[in-house]
């Protein structure tokens, strides 16, 4: 009975977090909390404005007190590559969800000179949004950053 109790539990917790289509509602605007994150300095200062639904997903990252490093895509969630504006710079990126993590792979400069592979997990309570970084080419630290949603 008791295991029974804890699965209803869980269950309602998947609930609250996913949007429509069963996959969680990453929209917003969210800011990295420097005190709760391992980040590199360039990305202390993040902010992004996710929008979307289960299909396609807008990411619009801003980087600065300026505002003036502004990285944007938007892309379907079926892995597909799509272009990506990177300040001055092009890229191409893919996203799709494996479970209820958003992946998103990015591709910068020619041939393929910067790879990096980002997660993106809501919390349960859906008011934190972690984005774990793994950097594959060049190889370089893994970075955490944990986001706070703005009000």
């Amino acid at each position: 009975m008791r295991s029974l109790a804890v699965v209803g539990v869980l269950l309602c917790g998947a609930a609250m977090i996913r949007g429509d289509g069963g996959l969680p509602n990453l929209n917003g605007n969210w800011k990295v909390d420097p005190a709760r994150s391992e980040a590199s300095e360039a990305n202390k200062g993040l902010s992004l404005e996710i929008s979307g639904n289960p299909d396609d997903i807008h990411i619009k990252e801003i980087r600065g007190p300026n505002a003036k490093d502004v990285s944007e895509f938007t892309c379907e969630t079926f892995g597909k590559d799509c272009p990506m504006r990177d300040g001055g710079d092009k890229a191409t990126v893919s996203a799709f969800y494996n479970g209820y993590v958003l992946v998103v792979l990015k591709t910068h400069g020619r041939r393929g000179s910067s790879v990096e592979k980002q997660r993106f997990m809501l919390s349960s309570a859906g008011d934190l949004l972690t984005v774990e970084i793994t950097h594959i080419e060049p190889t370089g630290k893994p970075e955490k950053l944990v986001m706070t949603k703005a009000q």
